[in-house]
């Protein structure tokens, strides 16, 4: 079934292991500029205008072929995690600093420049590890920075940087990458770099924040141990170096993990100083990893392979690599890795999207007020109360302690021991929490214009005669999908009168989690088999699809839906569905597989 309306993003969030947004959400000028620090994962041109005296094919073809059809000094195919944020927030792409001659731009700069240490060069020299690309290191970066800011902000930098977003990172991975590679260190040596690469992030950081930032966003390092510089430079005759899940060299893998919980360990310490500024830990590493456990899901043919360079098994070497000489595949949006080193446009496209969406960031994205107001749709993964307000009937514990006992301190109808994650949305947004509709009373609904909750627990996406009509009995409400789409059609006119295209337009709309007590009830209630609910999957589908539709139709902008949780893992299914024969429980988490891959593992 199609939707209507192509200005409409439409946002289906997958709650599996690795959880992200898709597609990008729609333009929010939150923010009046962006400031970039960092290495070649978010350079724009700086290392190219420096003098690309070690890797001069950044400055040629294949370089920029698949967006900008031309060399920008990017070190990708296409455009980076940085480009696809500016490009989210309204914002133009940043300019390298190098080519703003000290005067910068109002709306953005980008420092970063490849090959860039957290670091000076003086401590590697002093380590015996030669071979830097740059000495253009974060400090230095800083510096630029503090020249350039007068220019950009004169007398109201207060008020400028309040509403800049800085990105500090990823930038430590050469570190790293130069004391492995050109240094030849070991894994344990690399350990006691950790304190002091962490340290100068922070510091910068710190920096920052005492010159005016107030948000910051600082990246992890990837999965090492996934690159294919890594597989090819530490190849291995031993498989059990390799995860067989995803043919990545475990020893790297766990050091990047290592790094990163060192990293977010010294990062809440330095919130703890600076309650006053958002500093915001992304997750490159399992946004990244969701590549190389499961490539197809992201359209990828290969993870692991380099699509442009030379050389058997990963087509890449060190001699000869990335060039206007060497290979380069047809499609690089099939592969995750552009030139043994960097990812491509593809891959960079993803992991923002992740990011954009807040679901990669720690602690969540700031108080943005992106939006004016939530509408929530659902089952008890988001009812604030109106299965209560209705008469708990099948549930009447949910009227007592110790539910709501964790933060409310006394029930609400919310089906947990505290705030649900439409709570901690509305939250993040700035936005009081959403009443249950059951709460509004009449003419009081305008009362309510900053959101309202239609979600029910027990609701299914199907009405209730579907499941008559199957034998399928014990469902907990009436109140399916169809009847909260006419709860919000109720209610629409006394909260946004003549003015509702702007008001929906300002709104999100969560549209689940709703269809998964479809098959709760089938598999539970009805007993059904796996076969039956598979040929439910359709209808159940369709009416979340056909909701949606007529939410688009009515004017809404911008909506996520949520996916189905792993059931398989569900106590309830555990407990219901218990096998004597563990064939049938997945090892790594002890989840029932069948169940699990059918809606959701």
């Amino acid at each position: 079934m199609a939707l209507s309306s192509g200005s409409s993003a439409i946002i289906v969030c997958v709650l599996t292991y690795s959880i992200l947004l898709l597609p990008v959400m729609s333009e929010c000028p939150c923010y009046t500029s962006i400031l970039s620090f960092g290495d070649s994962l978010a350079d724009t041109g700086n290392y190219l205008l420096s003098g690309p005296a070690s890797f001069p094919a950044v400055a040629f073809l294949p370089y920029g072929e698949t967006f900008f059809h031309h060399p920008t000094g990017r070190f990708c195919n296409g455009r980076l995690i940085i480009d696809f944020m500016a490009d989210a927030y309204g914002l133009p792409l940043l300019p390298p600093y190098l080519a703003t001659q000290g005067r910068g731009s109002a709306k953005g700069v980008n420092f970063a420049v490849a090959g860039a240490t957290a670091l000076n060069v003086s401590y590697f020299v002093e380590r015996g590890i030669l071979g830097l690309w740059t000495a253009d290191s974060l400090s230095v970066q800083l510096g630029w920075f503090s020249k350039t800011l007068q220019s950009l902000c004169s007398e109201n930098c207060h008020d400028y940087l309040k509403r800049a977003l800085f990105v500090v990172g990823e930038i430590g991975g050469n570190d790293f990458n130069f004391a492995f590679i050109q240094g030849g260190k070991s894994i344990d040596e690399a350990v006691s770099y950790v304190p002091d690469v962490v340290g100068a992030i922070v510091e910068a950081v710190n920096v920052l924040i005492k010159q005016g930032a107030v948000e910051l966003v600082v990246p992890g390092n990837l999965p090492i141990g996934c690159s294919t510089l890594y597989l090819t430079v530490f190849q291995s005759a031993n498989t059990s170096d390799y995860d067989p899940r995803t043919g990545c060299l475990i020893k790297f893998n766990e050091f990047a993990v290592y790094y990163n919980s060192y990293l977010q360990d010294a990062l809440e310490k330095l919130r703890k100083q600076h309650p006053q500024a958002k500093i915001i830990y992304a997750d490159y590493y399992n946004s990244a990893m969701g590549f190389f456990k499961n490539p197809s899901k992201f359209g990828f043919e290969s993870a692991l392979k380099a699509c442009c360079g030379e050389g058997e098994p990963y087509n890449f070497n060190l001699v000869l690599m990335c060039s206007v000489a060497t290979n380069v595949c047809k499609d690089p949006s099939k592969y995750a890795n552009w030139d043994g080193i960097h990812l491509t446009e593809k891959a960079y496209e993803w992991m923002a999207r992740g990011f954009l969406n807040g679901i990669l960031l720690l602690p969540a994205a700031s108080e943005s007020h992106c939006y004016t107001t939530i509408f929530s749709f659902g089952d008890s993964l988001a009812d604030t109360g109106n299965y209560l307000l209705s008469g708990p009937a099948r549930f009447p514990a949910v009227a007592h302690l110790p539910y709501g006992e964790t933060f409310f301190h006394h029930p609400t109808g919310r089906f947990c021991n505290g705030r649900l994650i439409i709570d901690f949305m509305a939250e993040a947004y700035g936005l009081p929490r959403l009443p249950p509709y059951l709460a509004i009373q009449g003419n009081e609904s305008e009362r309510y214009a900053k959101g309202v909750n239609f979600a029910v627990a027990g609701a299914t996406a199907l009405d209730v005669s579907y499941f008559v009509e199957r034998r399928i009995p014990g469902l907990w409400t009436a109140d399916s999908l169809s009847v909260q789409l006419g709860w919000f059609n109720n209610t629409l006119p006394s909260l946004c009168s003549e003015s509702c295209n702007d008001y929906l337009k300002r709104a999100l709309f969560i549209v689940g989690e709703i269809g998964g007590n479809d098959f709760n009830f089938a598999l539970t209630q009805g007993r059904k088999s796996i076969d039956e609910v598979v040929s439910y999957v359709p209808d159940v589908v369709s009416a979340i699809v056909e909701a949606v539709n007529v939410l688009i139709k009515q004017g809404a902008v911008e909506l996520v839906v949520p996916g189905n949780l792993p059931i398989g893992c569900s106590t309830l299914y555990l407990t219901v569905f218990r096998s004597a024969n563990p064939l049938d429980y997945d090892p790594l988490t002890g989840c029932l597989i069948e169940v699990k891959s059918l809606l959701g593992g």
